[in-house]
């Protein structure tokens, strides 16, 4: 009976050292902001998070959709490049006829120059250099060539038939594209597997290390203390880059130190209320959390 109830008692004090040892953190803002007023510091922080498994993707799968992704790609240029040809063919052949109009045209010369000007703002567009139209805003570098041409139309009209006779040499209606079908790839893609579905090609991850940078005012709130943790600097031993792991992981699998971010150890903590965890420096529990 004595017996019964001395191990009775010793359980529930174990249980009650268990509990105590338990590290609880309270964060607030106006906390966090009087001590780093005060020249407290912290390493940055990280948000974590938690994954069970990964599904490895089928090799297979992933060089079949870079081929339609290259494919597709090339489509595109082809297109792009085979617009921008149209657009400088469908300019080249306005601005012929925009000259021809003016030379034909039997209207006095304050009347039709018009012409010539739209016909130069699109040579100019595509860099073609000739002379068509000058003035203080447009082709300004050209003025004292065409108003030397503009004192005699029939010098004018001479000039303007040979660069007729240039651009004509180098409108050329450009070729219609030629894409390569997808139909063939696509259905390949489609009789393949995704995923693979062995259990080996499952890989469990733990907690992973997000990238985005955490301010150390927004960890409010109640935390629990989780665990230390080093972060994997380059995969290893079937493990990722930014997983966490312990010290006894890095014990068991022979992890050189050059293989983690840092040789000193990262504290785990999670919100009590939304369960988002952070990994932080265990001077920021000292100094930022709210003594009770």
């Amino acid at each position: 009976m004595k017996t019964s109830l001395l191990l009775s008692v010793l359980v529930f004090l174990s249980v009650c050292s268990l509990y105590s040892q338990e590290k609880d953190y309270k964060f607030n803002r106006l906390n966090t902001r009087k001590q780093t007023l005060k020249g407290q510091s912290t390493s940055d922080i990280y948000a974590v998070s938690y994954v069970k498994t990964e599904e490895v993707i089928n090799p297979e799968y992933t060089k079949l959709i870079s081929e339609l992704n290259n494919v597709l790609a090339d489509s595109i240029s082809i297109n792009t490049k085979y617009k921008k040809a149209f657009i400088k063919f469908t300019d080249m052949s306005t601005i012929k006829s925009k000259v021809v109009a003016f030379n034909s045209s039997a209207e006095p010369f304050g009347n039709k120059v018009i012409l010539l000007k739209e016909a130069q703002i699109l040579a100019s567009k595509h860099n073609i250099k000739e002379l068509l139209y000058s003035d203080n805003d447009i082709n300004k570098e050209m003025k004292a060539g065409f108003l030397l041409l503009r004192l005699n139309i029939n010098d004018l009209e001479a000039h303007l038939n040979r660069v007729l006779e240039r651009l004509d040499n180098n409108i050329k209606t450009p070729e219609e594209p030629v894409y390569t079908s997808t139909v063939a790839l696509r259905r390949k893609i489609s009789n393949t597997k995704k995923l693979n579905n062995d259990n080996d090609a499952k890989k469990t991850k733990g907690y992973i290390l997000q990238n985005s940078i955490v301010p150390p005012e927004d960890i409010t709130g109640d935390f629990r203390f989780v665990n230390k943790y080093f972060v994997l600097k380059m995969p290893t031993n079937g493990l990722i880059k930014n997983q966490l792991i312990t010290k006894k992981m890095v014990y068991r699998f022979g992890i050189a130190r050059k293989k983690l971010f840092s040789s000193n150890e990262k504290m785990l903590i999670q919100n009590k209320r939304t369960e988002d965890m952070y990994l932080v420096d265990n001077s920021f529990l000292d100094n930022f959390s709210v003594k009770g």
